[in-house]
Parts: C-alpha cells; structure tokens; sequence
C-alpha cells in the first residue's frame, strides 16, 4: 500500500466529511464559471472594459473570485477542525508531521481537482439555460451557446493556483500539540460569551454618528469620502457582532430567570445554547452578514432596475426631442422632415414645437408663457405681466429663482418653481418663463425645440435606431436627444447590474447554508454522545427533537430576522432618498427567501434528527 493509495482510501472511508467540502467547493466554482462564461461571451465584446460598466464586470468576477477565496479557506478550516482526530490517530500510528501535513495537501488537491472538473462538467450542462435566462435578462438579441475556451483555463487556472495556495498555507496551521490533545481529550470545553456591553454600546453609536455623518454630508465627510465609507462598514460588522454576542449572553441570563424556564425541556435546552453559545452567536453573526448581503444585493439592484423609466423620464421628458441651434439653417427643414415622415409611419404621436432664447455664457434660458403652456408634460399656467415662474434644467437640482433679477427686464415677482425638468437635462441651468411682452424685448439667440411623444414608447426602440442613424447630435448646429434610447442603453446597465448583484446573492445563499452545513457536521459527533447520554435518563426521541428543532430554529431564523430588521432600519432612515417601488420590492424579495428558509428549515432538521437518532 503506497501513499496516494492511504491517501485516497482515507477520503473513501470518510465521505461525509469530504462530501460537504467538495460541494461547497463545487457550487463555488461553478457559480464563477457561468459568470465568466457570460463576461466572455462574444457578444459582451462590444462592451468597453475602460467604461464604467466594464470596470464593473471586472470587479465583479474579481469579487467573486477573493470571496471564494475566503469561502474556501472557511470550508478547509472547517473540514481540518473534523479531521483533527482522525489525524491524531495516524499520528500514533507513526506518522510524523511532514506526512500529515502531505496526506492532508494531497487530499485537498485530489478534492480540489475533482470539484474543478465536476464544476466545470456541470457548467457545461446548465450553460445552455443560464445563458437563455441571462438573454432574457440582458435583453440580448442573440446570446446563445459557445465553446468557453477563456471561462475553462481561467477557472481551471485560477482556483488551481487558489487551492495550492490555502492548501499550502492551510496545512501549517496543524499543529501536534493541538492534535494530541484534542485526541486525549473526551470533552472539548467550549469558551463562554464574554460580557463586553461597552463595546456593544460604543460600536452602535459610533455605527449611527457615522451613518448620520454621511447622510447630512457634513464636512468632514467629504473631506474623507472613502474613509468614512470604510469606517461605517467596520464599524457597522462590529456593532452587529456585538450585538448578537450580548443578545445572545442577554437572553440566556433572561430565559434562566423565568418561571418557564422549568418546564418541559426549556432547561435542556437554555443549557446547552449557554454552552454553546460561543459558537452559536459566531454562527448567527456569519450568517446575518451573508444574508443582509443577500438583501442587500437583490433588493437595491432589482430596485434600481425596476425604475430605469421614471428615472429615463425624470432626465429626457420626451421621446425625441431636436433642438435647433442659432447656426442651423439649412438643415432643420430637412431633418424635422425625416423625424416626422418616420413616426407617421409608427402610428399616433403628440408633437410641441416651442423656442427660447438663452444666454449662452450662463446657460440660462428664458422661454414666454406661450410656449410654455404649449408643453404638454406640466399644467399651463398664468402669469401678471410683473410675474416670472422658474422651472428647472437639470434633473435633481435645485435652480436659482433669483439670477433674472440681474437681467434689465424690470420689476418682476417671483409666482412659483417647478422642479421637473421640461426638456432634456442639462440643455439649460434654469428656465424663467416670463411674460409675452417681457420675452420679446430680450436680445439674446433664439433656441428652436421639437419635441414628440410617443404611445408606448418602451416598446419603440427600432423607430428610435431609425431615426437617430440619420439625425445625431452636431455641434454648433443642433442637438438631438431620446428617451427611448436612453431607456434602453440603461436598462441594458440596470440588467447588467442586476445579473451581478444575482450572482453575489447566490454566492451569498450558498456561503450562509454552507457554514451552516458545516457547523452541524463538525459538531454531529460530539451531539451525539451528548444526546445518547441524555436518552439513558429517561428523555425520549420526541423530547430531543424538541430541543434539536428548538436549536435549528435560533440558527436558522435569527439570523434572517436580524438581517431582515437591518435591512427595514436601513431603509426607514434613508426613506427619503428611495421609490415606494423599493418596499413594495423589498416585501416581496423578503417573503421569498423567507419561504425558502422555512423549506430549508425543515430539510436540515429531517436530516440532522435522523443522523442523531442515528
């Protein structure tokens, strides 16, 4: 019998153990696999790697990459911590360190190598179908099945080199003196919660000063911009920890002091979370993180590409709107007949012509009630002819009411704001709509606008690449703007962004089921002496599953519940900066995972009771 030989015999006679880290290390690659197989997908190439949306992609499969970094080094940590025993018999045996540390480099490898192909195997099966839904998210025209040359030998290189390295590094964490004395030992006794109530208090409060800091943007704020963001999210993981650690600590002291603490088998089960309760409220927090990033990811993501047309609107109010610059002379007549000759041929259409004139040096434009109230995106309005009204020109900012004073148009009374843009952002700081008379008296260039607005307008994408192939913006003569191709060049991003923030809540999904996988397989054994001992004085199966269901219940909706009230605290402080659309959105993401939670609730207690009763 060689070595490789003990070595692979030793995974066949454990599989349990192995199994659990091998699928953990399976969904891991599998879910960077099909990710990069999107990210190089053929029709991704048009996309600029330099461009914001380009640096995202790359950040994300970077992301994804250094978080199955960590995963991993959490499932091998996890993994040796089970084995610890099993080595320590090898050791009296006689064997020495060096070929511990071997056979254990040499299992992970071989693991490491089958999930890789596994990973890979299994990529290329549901590919075809994660590649259709990602059509479908993306709205591509053609996003269909390829040979991923680039996707295998970046997986295959990268979690090759990820292995070997934790694999390496992992190993000399096994120590003889640790091996020896858990071997010895039939009880490990597990740490108390320290009582830290400052701790807890100074982390929330500093967590809330720096919330508040960055919401009312103060000045040291923005002095610091990346440094605050950084401290919050520090400081924010140390409040959560805390507070989990203290609440837990809190409610066992609280259950203990109770007249039901007696009953039943509440002090069975009271006593074993005191005893545990290290490593449960570890557990708690590991898992709250997880799922707070799970919410956090599809609910801000899916959010934001839920409201790509309001926003689209809010920005360009128009389906096409041309503006003609003061240069342009021979070719309005032509191009306005191009524009229209085309929507003809869409079907029924509302079209506004209208002109202001600007200064062109402070881009503010000034436009008469008339052509105002021809608009057909506000309310008309009435104006004394010693009355001006300010509209806004670009989309979230507040215009001036003020700057026209410094015009010679006489005495005028300011008679009210709108703060929604009536033409494209950005083509003019402020409009002051004036007066008919007023507005002929000023001398400043006049600015011709044709705006049209389509029925349906989402779904008209080909009439928008129609027209704009023929009329671009020009400089100098005229300028040419769409809502309808502005829609569609951001939902495109928002359905980019969501696929990503998808794929991170799988990662995240998989992470917080794991470690809970991995916790109750590393403590099975142990449990089992425990509860064996406790049936022979006289408890029955009925009551340990009692107390079993009692323990699986704290780990599993606890923390869902934490993350869940962070998650709604969140969004309470910051309502003022977020769509009614984002809780209707939130609601529903929270009621599917928590369906979810509860099926998988019941799976692990089926599986866990049996291998107990076992």
């Amino acid at each position: 019998m060689n070595f490789n030989h003990i070595v692979v015999q030793n995974i066949l006679r454990d599989k349990s153990t192995y199994i659990s880290y091998f699928l953990s290390s399976v969904f891991s690659i599998l879910v960077f696999f099909l990710f990069s197989t999107t990210a190089f997908h053929p029709m991704m190439a048009e996309l600029d790697t330099t461009s914001t949306l380009g640096m995202t992609m790359m950040l994300a499969s970077f992301f994804i990459y250094i978080f199955s970094f960590v995963f991993i080094i959490y499932s091998l940590f996890a993994f040796l911590k089970k084995k610890t025993k099993t080595l320590g018999v090898f050791m009296i045996t006689g064997a020495s360190m060096r070929q511990i540390r071997k056979m254990v480099f040499r299992e992970n490898m071989l693991i490491a190598g089958a999930a890789i192909i596994t990973a890979i195997a299994i990529g290329f099966v549901i590919a075809p179908l994660f590649l259709m839904v990602t059509k479908k998210v993306l709205r591509a025209e053609s996003f269909g099945m390829y040979v991923p040359i680039q996707s295998i030998l970046l997986t295959i290189i990268l979690f090759t080199l990820l292995f070997l390295i934790v694999s390496k590094f992992m190993t000399r964490l096994i120590k003889k003196e640790e091996i020896v004395k858990l071997l010895k030992a039939d009880i490990t006794q597990e740490k108390l919660i320290v009582p830290a109530p400052f701790k807890m208090i100074l982390s929330n409060i500093l967590s809330v000063f720096l919330l508040i800091s960055i919401i009312k943007e103060m000045n040291w704020v923005k002095s610091f911009e990346t440094v605050s963001y950084i401290a919050l999210f520090i400081s924010f993981l140390f409040a959560i920890y805390y507070t989990i650690t203290q609440g837990t600590l809190l409610a066992i002291r609280v259950w203990q002091r109770r007249t039901s603490y007696l009953r039943k088998t509440n002090m069975l089960f009271v006593s074993n979370l005191k005893a545990k309760g290290r490593s449960h409220a570890h557990i708690i927090y590991l898992l709250t993180v997880l799922l707070l990033g799970v919410f956090v990811c599809t609910s801000v993501l899916y959010s934001s590409y839920y409201n790509v047309k309001e926003k689209t609107e809010a920005l360009y109010p128009y389906s096409f709107q041309y503006t003609s610059l003061p240069d342009n002379t021979s070719e309005v007549e032509k191009d306005i007949t191009f524009i229209e000759s085309t929507l003809d041929k869409v079907g029924k259409y509302d079209a506004y012509y209208l002109a202001f004139k600007t200064d062109e040096e402070r881009r503010i434009g000034f436009m008469s009630v008339s052509d105002f109230n021809e608009l057909g995106q506000h309310k008309p309005i009435t104006l004394s002819n010693n009355e001006y009204y300010v509209v806004a020109g670009n989309e979230g900012v507040r215009p001036n009411t003020e700057d026209i004073h410094g015009y010679p148009f006489g005495i005028l009374e300011y008679a009210g704001l709108e703060e929604q843009n009536i033409l494209s952002t950005g083509l003019q700081n402020v409009f002051y709509i004036i007066p008919d008379k007023v507005y002929e008296t000023i001398e400043y260039p006049v600015y011709k606008v044709f705006a049209y607005e389509l029925d349906k307008w989402t779904n008209k994408i080909n009439v928008a690449n129609t027209i704009l192939s023929e009329v671009s913006t020009e400089p100098g003569m005229h300028l040419m703007a769409s809502k309808i191709d502005l829609y569609d060049a951001e939902k495109f991003v928002k359905s980019i962004m969501f696929f990503i923030g998808f794929m991170l809540s799988l990662i995240f999904m998989s992470a917080a089921m794991s470690i809970l996988y991995f916790y109750l397989q590393t403590s099975l054994e142990g449990e089992k002496e425990k509860y064996a001992g406790i049936r022979k004085i006289g408890f029955s199966v009925k009551e340990l599953a009692s107390v079993v269901t009692k323990e699986l219940a704290t780990l599993t909706f606890i923390p869902f519940t934490i993350a869940a009230l962070i998650l709604l605290a969140t969004m309470f402080i910051i309502r003022n900066y977020i769509s009614s659309a984002f809780y209707q959105l939130t609601a529903i993401g929270l009621g599917i995972f928590l369906f979810l939670f509860i099926i998988s609730f019941f799976i692990i207690r089926r599986a866990y009771l049996n291998k107990l009763v076992d």
